[in-house]
């Protein structure tokens, strides 16, 4: 069965500015409280209320057909950004109050030795006190952020760097194969590698430039990094 994970709309190259986009088949999408699909959802239906808008007079107003304005307030967890650009532009609201553009992303882990992931003690805490990093723009959906420590993880990511990565289905798509994949293998680990195919169906073999493979791993989940913000200069 085909899973949603998201899409931008090819025509809409979002401005990355301190953020290196990752070469993926998959759309950017990350944490924040606006990225939330339900919040997208209340934001654009108090706008329509406020400005008299039905949903046929914003499809109509937006250029969009009427299935795809039900399916944005109704069915679709991960818009396109150029229908959130439509819809916005439409109801005279700003695109990042959709997309959430200047908002947070919650650091959960620590990326340390070999690829390995240390989460925070209160990583699973919607409420927990976080260090907090810029969220990619014009993405919808929900990331963890992961910050790298050491150097064991060169000449590819740096200590300092910012990992944004997906986390919201299980499983592995085909597509995560070749990709650098934040994985939770099924002794309850968590690593940052390079997806490969294992010796036989539903098993994984797990790369790094600087460590050992680890061959034939049952996989939980695994998701693809989207975006990576290079360590910040210090201000002093």
């Amino acid at each position: 069965m085909a899973l949603l994970v998201g899409e931008i709309s090819p025509t809409v190259k979002p401005p990355c500015g301190i953020f290196r986009e990752f070469p993926t088949d998959l759309c950017a999408c990350d944490i924040s409280p606006m990225g939330d699909i339900y919040a997208i959802r209340e934001a654009i239906e108090r706008e329509m209320k406020l400005k008299g808008f039905s949903r046929r007079s914003l499809s109509t107003a937006a250029g969009l057909s009427e299935s795809a304005v039900r399916d944005l307030l109704t069915r679709t967890d991960n818009p396109g950004v150029g229908t959130l650009r439509k819809v916005a532009e439409a109801l005279e609201m700003p695109v990042d109050a959709l997309t959430g553009a200047g908002l947070e992303v919650p650091v959960l882990g620590k990326i340390g030795a070999g690829g390995h992931v240390v989460f925070a003690p209160n990583a699973d805490e919607e409420d927990g006190e976080f260090d907090m990093v810029p969220r990619p723009p014009l993405v919808t959906g929900r990331l963890m952020a992961l910050e790298v420590q050491g150097s064991s993880m060169l000449p590819k990511y740096e200590s300092g760097d910012i990992i944004y990565a997906r986390r919201d289905h299980e499983g592995v798509l085909p597509s995560y194969i070749g990709k650098y994949c934040a994985v939770r293998t099924a002794d309850g680990g968590t690593w940052l590698k390079i997806l490969a195919s294992g010796s036989r169906e539903g098993v994984y073999t797990l790369r790094s430039l600087n460590a050992e493979d680890m061959t034939d791993v049952e996989v939980v989940w695994a998701s693809p990094v989207l975006f990576v913000m290079p360590k910040q200069p210090s201000d002093k």
